[in-house]
């Protein structure tokens, strides 16, 4: 499959796969490129939402706007963006080789994808892909006719209509990059990862807590407060970090569900500078907190 990595080739792409007339994609996919975000603060505008605060308008936004069509294709064409996706499927790989599974038999949910890309991307290397945004929302839509497209929807690359059947402990690995930093409830969302994982199942996960810039206006305010928390919130709900990456550190990260988790999961958290440092510059009270719960360790 030839994967749209030029200004040209995403013009193209749009204007197959959309109403809008070609002046107006080239000009808003140049602006996009220029000025990350601008999309989006368009369709801030527009729909009167308030930056950083979840609410009916921004839902509205989410649902009927057509930004993040744009921002999303225009965001994944970046090296370092296509490098998380290469790094999910080096560590598919690595879990495959581990657990003794056929690449084409792992079962695999790309949760809040967009446009679709890493859908596109890793069910071309064989994959078989559910993929999960809002329904009905225009990006949902935008990003089923680009699987229709590419001759990958139905037998590459599945949608998911109903979140809540994804709920049942079925697949070997979840992906979701950039999305919790979105949501009215993150730590909700982690627990539902947690829940549609396989025991032994890994997911791979992105987010921008602490990015809360003016070109990022649905980075939740409320999720800043997360920032630095992560592999500790994954912990809370018996997914273990066991790998990140550290040429853009931790993006992604790796976590693998167990069975139950020690106090030794706690501690090599601790243990590693990486993942200490940011979170003691904001979190020393929870860290407290933390101790306190150790076997053998009290106030």
């Amino acid at each position: 499959m030839k994967f749209p990595l030029t200004f040209k080739e995403i013009v193209h792409e749009l204007v197959c796969l959309t109403s809008l007339p070609r002046e107006e994609v080239e000009y808003r996919v140049w602006m996009e490129a220029l000025d990350p975000g601008w999309n989006v603060l368009q369709d801030v505008a527009r729909f009167g939402v308030t930056p950083h605060k979840y609410d009916e308008k921004m839902l509205q936004l989410y649902h009927d706007g057509d930004s993040f069509i744009f921002e999303t294709l225009v965001f994944w064409l970046k090296p370092k963006r296509r490098r998380w996706t290469q790094y999910a499927l080096e560590r598919i790989r690595s879990y495959a080789e581990r657990s003794n599974i056929d690449m084409c038999d792992i079962s695999i949910l790309i949760f809040g994808d967009g446009t679709g890309s890493d859908s596109l991307f890793l069910a071309d290397k064989g994959l078989k892909i559910n993929y999960y945004d809002i329904p009905g929302s225009k990006t949902f839509d935008f990003a089923l006719k680009r699987f229709d497209y590419y001759n990958m929807l139905g037998q590459h690359i599945k949608p998911i209509n109903d979140y809540r059947a994804c709920l049942t402990r079925q697949y070997d690995v979840v992906i979701s990059f950039e999305v919790l930093e979105h949501l009215q409830q993150p730590l909700q969302a982690i627990r539902d990862i947690s829940s549609m994982l396989k025991y032994g199942g890994i997911s791979l996960i992105t987010d921008d807590f602490g990015n809360i810039a003016n070109s990022f206006p649905t980075h939740l305010e409320i999720n800043s407060t997360l920032h630095g928390k992560t592999p500790f919130l994954f912990l809370d709900s018996s997914m273990v970090l066991s790998w990140y990456s550290r040429d853009e550190l931790f993006k992604p990260f790796e976590f693998i569900k167990l069975k139950e988790v020690s106090t030794k999961h706690w501690l090599s958290l601790f243990r590693d500078y990486n993942i200490r440092k940011p979170f003691l510059s904001k979190n020393s009270s929870i860290l407290l907190r933390s101790v306190g719960k150790l076997p053998y360790i009290g106030y």
